[in-house]
């Protein structure tokens, strides 16, 4: 089958306002919450997966990004826009996914965490969990 990730490496400067941060996924994206603006942008993955059928001599697309203090990363696998529930024991999908951690950009990193799982706990009533949930969520200070 192979396997789907997002990875990331960030550059950690003490001094300026910048932080740069490289970034490569096998059908994962990185979202990017910018500081004092709208909306979630995504860093598109290569679309391919890890191993698997995929050819050994594969490249992965690397993005190197310049991030401000204040702004905000998300990494994640698909098993919280994956998992069923609600009152029609539908998929959550990544677009409420997205709406749902835009509405949390006020909130610090720990009070985004227990927002996260207070909602998935009650979307997941009477539904059994599918899939890995992973949501990693690092604010550039």
């Amino acid at each position: 089958d192979g396997m789907d990730l997002c990875l990331c490496a960030i550059q950690v400067k003490p001094q300026g306002p910048v932080t740069k941060v490289r970034y490569a996924g096998a059908n994962r994206p990185l979202w990017v919450a910018k500081k004092n603006t709208e909306g979630i942008a995504e860093v598109k993955a290569t679309k391919v997966a890890i191993g698997g059928l995929t050819k050994d001599d594969q490249e992965f697309e690397e993005h190197v990004l310049d991030l401000q203090c204040g702004d905000t990363i998300y990494l994640f696998s698909d098993g919280y826009a994956d998992q069923f529930g609600g009152p029609k024991k539908k998929k959550l999908m990544t677009g409420k996914f997205k709406d749902i951690l835009q509405s949390l950009q006020h909130l610090n990193m720990k009070e985004q965490k227990k927002a996260l799982e207070d909602f998935m706990n009650e979307w997941m009533i009477g539904s059994e969990q599918v899939d890995d949930i992973l949501v990693i969520g690092v604010k550039i200070t």
